[in-house]
């Protein structure tokens, strides 16, 4: 093992191999990864490939998106498969502050570059039959 490198990350979850494989896809050479188990083998295993756009913050939400552009091209990039399934998802709001809340993530939403809507419940039997409805104002 080097004893000495430009750039030392510590730990192989998704933030470690992530900025990994950037560093090296702007030409850097001289990095070590540190993990003292499987790579991804963490809380990121929990999680893999979840990339919610659903976020109150806008620079997470451009994480999510860059993500969810990002895994589709991987397997071609690199051999490896990676099972990348993008499936959407809907969050469901109850109450009139839920709605509100939904509506300031779709403007987020917007701003980082990913087309969402808001819908009703009539909409969200056209996604999701067998889902009850039923005191659903809306969902994103």
């Amino acid at each position: 093992m080097k004893s000495q490198a430009r750039v030392v990350i510590v730990g192989g979850g998704i933030m470690g191999v992530g900025l990994l494989y950037h560093l090296a896809l702007e030409g850097w050479t001289d990095i070590v990864l540190l993990e003292k188990g499987e790579l991804t083998s963490g809380s990121t295993w929990h999680a893999a490939g979840q990339c919610p756009h659903f976020n109150g913050s806008l620079n997470m939400t451009k994480v999510h998106v860059y993500g969810t552009e990002l895994y589709p091209k991987l397997e071609k990039m690199t051999g490896q498969a990676v099972s990348w399934h993008g499936c959407g998802g809907l969050r469901l709001a109850t109450t009139d502050e839920e709605v509100n809340w939904l509506k300031y993530v779709y403007g987020i939403s917007k701003m980082a570059g990913y087309e969402g809507e808001i819908i009703g419940p009539s909409e969200i039997k056209q996604y999701h039959p067998f889902l009850e409805t039923f005191g659903v104002k809306a969902a994103f």
